[in-house]
């Protein structure tokens, strides 16, 4: 009788044992994932910091850009032909830089991720940073001369990726769970047939999300908030 006691509160013991053990696995698993979850948080927050940062130093630079520029075509405004041509040609430069608003004919193209009914089980982003390049590349290849995402102008150093939730485009952030709305300026019956051919609108963003487009004969392109820099390592070759 005395060993039959014995053996239930030995086995009593260890049942005791592995409960313990157990919970504190628990707990220390629960302190790691909210550990990773707080680390990953101050990662966007810091992400999020430096970019607001870096956006109020682009538009500082940019408004002492403009004030040059202003300052140059007033002192060449009363001058002769020659500087008039000038003139033009600096116009021309802000038009490609960035530096001033647009209009003309070109396209629309809206991005709306489906219904979540749809794709209550889709886990991954709705729309891809690959995704917008594929059909900005696209746009190019359909001799556009001006494109803007979400209102943000693109630029020749203009990128565009993931990081973390959220898509960069420049030192701007968009969302890949939102609509996106991509514009272009240039010959929209050749902007429309580049976007509308067989294969152009990536099948990975047909399947998560809605794509429609429509020509226009104005759309409105805003100027660019990253002011143009001056290169330090390029050089023009010596003639």
């Amino acid at each position: 009788m005395k060993r039959v006691a014995s053996k239930i509160s030995i086995a009593f013991v260890c049942a005791l044992l592995g409960f313990m053990l157990t919970h504190q696995f628990r707990v220390m698993n629960s302190k790691t994932s909210d550990g990773s979850i707080n680390q990953n948080s101050a990662d966007i927050i810091h992400q999020n910091e430096q970019l607001t940062k870096q956006k109020e130093e682009y538009e500082e630079k940019l408004k002492a850009v403009e004030s040059k520029l202003s300052q140059y075509e007033n002192a060449s405004a009363s001058r002769n032909d020659e500087s008039k041509i000038l003139l033009e040609q600096l116009e021309q430069l802000r038009n490609v830089n960035g530096a001033t608003e647009l209009v003309g004919e070109g396209i629309t193209i809206y991005i709306t991720p489906k219904s979540s009914i749809v794709n209550a089980n889709y886990q991954g982003h709705y729309i891809q940073d690959l995704d917008l390049v594929d059909i900005v590349n696209e746009l190019y290849a359909g001799q556009a001369e001006a494109i803007s995402i979400n209102d943000i102008r693109l630029l020749g150093k203009s990128g565009i990726r993931t990081a973390g939730n959220a898509i960069i485009i420049g030192n701007e952030r968009i969302s890949p769970y939102k609509p996106v709305v991509i514009k272009a300026i240039g010959k929209k019956e050749l902007l429309e047939s580049a976007v509308t051919f067989v294969g152009s609108i990536p099948e990975t963003l047909s399947n998560t999300c809605d794509v429609k487009s429509e020509v226009s004969n104005e759309v409105k392109i805003p100027k660019s908030n990253t002011p143009v820099e001056d290169f330090k390592y390029a050089k023009p070759v010596a003639k």
